[in-house]
């Protein structure tokens, strides 16, 4: 398992270009953040040769939505612009979500006038679409399901099967599942069944202890049997740390390394 700790939520006492040092000083390898059009992309990667850190994933699908059929075309060519950026900062996996999200993750459009059959089909025939572009340019697209009930109300994709079955459908190697343990919890607990279950489908793992999204031991999931479970399993994909921490970050950096 290769672990990434986000500094879009961790280290942020300090401004985003200074968190690259801490991560380094923490004995992180990889980090992830999310959108990339608002951040400086060519200071980025000086940043990470500086400090010898790696990019493991970026949201690439903020502005458009996987489930508007409206917005195919767009979403694609904005799906393109992420895999080049992707390419360009040696990053291996780019974050998808069913829809577009604004501040502080909020849903812009919930689609509730448009049936789930059609929802599935827009999103189904715009990943088909895009699978032979994520293969060619050797990029993972990592799709996430999101909880409705706490962060993101209206969100379409909330359940891990229904990404499965997405997944599953499009039949690449580079479409996958981003395994958010914080939402799933909330949704639909069962977690480490739902590992077992669906492991050759996930790609990318996030953690946060629920309630609260903070550092795992702050609530009530039991991360020593998860992580023993993806041990067994032979899980080698990244564990991403996208969590708000209750403790000082460069504690509770190094627990996470340690886990």
């Amino acid at each position: 398992m290769k672990k990434s700790i986000c500094i879009e939520t961790i280290f942020t006492e300090v401004p985003f270009e200074e968190r690259f040092k801490l991560v380094e000083e923490a004995g992180f390898e990889y980090i992830e953040f999310w959108s990339w059009e608002d951040k400086n992309i060519e200071k980025i990667k000086e940043l990470c040769e500086e400090y010898h850190i790696k990019i493991a994933s970026f949201s690439g699908d903020r502005t458009f939505s996987l489930i508007d059929i409206n917005e195919k075309e767009k979403y694609i060519e904005y799906i393109k612009a992420s895999i080049i950026t992707a390419k360009y900062l040696n990053c291996s996996n780019v974050v998808i979500h069913s829809n577009a999200l604004g501040k502080d993750g909020i849903v812009i459009n919930d689609y509730g006038k448009v049936c789930d059959f059609d929802k599935f089909s827009t999103a189904h025939d715009i990943l088909k679409a895009l699978a032979p572009i994520a293969e060619e340019a050797q990029i993972s697209l990592v799709l996430e399901a999101l909880n409705t009930l706490v962060d993101h109300d209206g969100n379409y994709l909330a359940y891990t099967s229904d990404s499965a079955k997405l997944v599953r459908m499009i039949n690449s190697d580079n479409i996958k599942i981003l395994y958010d343990i914080y939402h799933m919890q909330i949704m639909e607990g069962n977690i480490i069944d739902n590992i077992r279950k669906y492991i050759d489908y996930i790609g990318y793992i996030h953690i946060a202890d629920v309630p609260g999204r903070h550092e795992p031991g702050t609530g009530e999931i039991n991360f020593i049997n998860i992580f023993n479970v993806l041990r067994s399993l032979k899980y080698d994909g990244f564990i991403g740390f996208e969590l708000f921490p209750e403790k000082k970050s460069s504690m509770v950096a190094v627990e996470l390394l340690n886990l």
